[in-house]
């Protein structure tokens, strides 16, 4: 056994050296990935889109939208470039690509919108991307539920005014039949007739105004329910009111001039709250309200970082790992290992080790200097060692599956560049794999940086333990990628037997 170990741990040896006799190799170690996380760090700016565009405002406006108001909510997810009346000018802009999206708000006051033609927001752009053009239409879709609420908002504000001066009319009516119930004399009846039809009439036309209420609205927006409510109640009272003025029974008269003044005070009062809502949650009864329970979000470049960090720790293992076994069958050093007492094991053991070490202590000085970039340390230091030697481990194994696999260089470079792109696209770095289909999850379990970012960003960012899946299987990757090893590296270590 202790044999066993000197000759893995000689091999070990040999790398460490090889690697010491190489300061560039041992910069590029650290400070390589070190200035890819500074340029990281100092250049990336948002994931959003840049997207340029062109407002066409109608010469006389929109009733209802302060333009000012409108351009600043264009503004936050638009580059705005220019606000014009001209359609043709606009859609020039648009092909001779000077703006990347045109945006016409239609002209509410035409006369085909009075023609009840729906009017239209008209969104165009040449893009070819398709996730620009769902970016946009996103975006689209939201300037039109804000002009929309805008346009509501602004009808249940005509509506308010309507209730408050259909609210003088309350009380010069209620003053009236108050008279009429202290003498009942002809005059008085002939007032009180004229009062109750005038009334009527201005409510039959203050219903006009009112925003129409739905099924759902009824329990959201109680305001508006009660103020048709009672305005019903009080058109349809005023009606028999007036029956009974003409009918000339005094015992009813006063009945009914009782109940209609009570249903005058009680509209009353509805108005009173129907004025004091404010107009959007008359419309839109139902408010967003967001909060993140972990205080404020990182930012871009702060959330991305534990994914950086993780390619960089597996590319590092890889590369090493790749050049580590076909390196030695171009120098001819496995014909001496097969006559060795050596085993291969002890050999890859010994390397393994080596790597391993190496691109664990760049790993904490990388996660170290991570504080000049503002990414908070982990809280769990230990976990976060463990991660990392098992990114370490699971990345040098698959290295030198690739190495077993290559007959030079240049091809395990291949294939090293190849692992890159795949992780770069399966792993979560920047599109999530819920985005695609079973196959390209296969490819992303198989791949120790889907795992570890994971890690990563509960050590970093949310400062959580690692769950002991995700260490399970790191430890799977190892043992699948060192097996697939030792069975192609024996086969060819009994093909130079023969």
């Amino acid at each position: 056994m202790k044999s066993a170990i000197i000759k893995a741990f000689a091999f070990l040896a040999k790398e460490f050296h090889d690697v010491r006799r190489q300061p560039r190799l041992l910069l590029s170690l650290v400070g390589g990935p070190l200035l890819v996380l500074a340029a990281f760090g100092a250049t990336f700016q948002t994931a959003n889109p840049f997207i340029s565009t062109v407002l066409v405002w109608p010469e006389d406006g929109v009733p209802g939208i302060d333009q000012a108001q409108a351009e600043q909510f264009i503004g936050r997810n638009f580059y705005l470039t220019k606000v014009t009346s001209d359609r043709e000018e606009a859609l020039a802009m648009l092909d001779e690509g000077r703006v990347d999206v045109v945006q016409i708000i239609p002209d509410v006051t035409q006369e085909e919108a009075i023609a009840q033609e729906r009017p239209q927001i008209e969104v165009y752009s040449r893009t070819v991307d398709p996730n620009l053009e769902g970016w946009v239409r996103s975006l689209a879709y939201g300037e039109m539920n804000f002009i929309n609420r805008q346009l509501l908002a602004r009808e249940a504000q005509v509506a308010q005014d309507k209730a408050r001066e259909i609210d003088v009319s309350l009380e010069d009516a209620a003053s009236q039949f108050r008279l009429l119930q202290e003498n009942f004399d002809a005059e008085q009846i002939e007032r009180a007739e004229t009062q109750a039809r005038e009334l009527r009439l201005a409510l039959v036309g203050f219903v006009d105004f009112l925003p129409p209420i739905s099924q759902a609205q009824a329990n959201l927006a109680p305001e508006l329910t009660r103020i048709h409510r009672d305005t019903e109640i009080l058109i349809d009272d005023l009606g028999e009111f007036e029956q009974v003025l003409a009918s000339g029974e005094v015992a009813t008269r006063m009945e009914r001039l009782a109940s209609t003044v009570d249903e005058i005070e009680a509209l009353h009062g509805t108005v009173g709250e129907f004025v004091g809502v404010p107009p959007e949650n008359i419309v839109s009864p139902v408010q967003e309200t967001y909060r993140n329970l972990r205080g404020t979000p990182y930012t871009m470049v702060i959330f991305y970082t534990p994914a950086v960090l993780a390619l960089l720790v597996q590319q590092l293992a890889i590369t090493l790992g790749s050049l580590g076994l076909v390196r030695e069958r171009q120098m001819g050093s496995y014909e001496m290992f097969r006559v060795s007492p050596l085993r291969f094991s002890q050999i890859l053991l010994g390397k393994s080790v080596a790597y391993v070490l190496y691109v664990t202590v760049a790993g904490v000085i990388l996660t170290g200097l991570l504080a000049l970039l503002k990414v908070p340390l982990p809280v769990h230091w230990v976990q976060h060692l463990v991660l990392l030697i098992l990114l370490a481990t699971a990345s040098t194994g698959i290295g030198f599956l690739i190495s077993a696999l290559s007959q030079t260089d240049s091809q395990a470079i291949q294939l090293t560049m190849l692992l890159l792109l795949l992780s770069i696209f399966f792993t979560g770095f920047f599109l999530p794999l819920s985005g695609f289909s079973w196959p390209a999850w296969i490819v992303g379990a198989l791949l120790p940086m889907t795992h570890a970012l994971e890690g990563f960003q509960d050590l970093l960012l949310k400062g959580d333990s690692v769950t002991p899946g995700i260490m399970t299987v790191l430890v799977f990757i190892s043992l699948l990628a060192y097996g697939l090893v030792l069975v192609i590296m024996r086969r060819q270590y009994r093909r130079m037997a023969h």
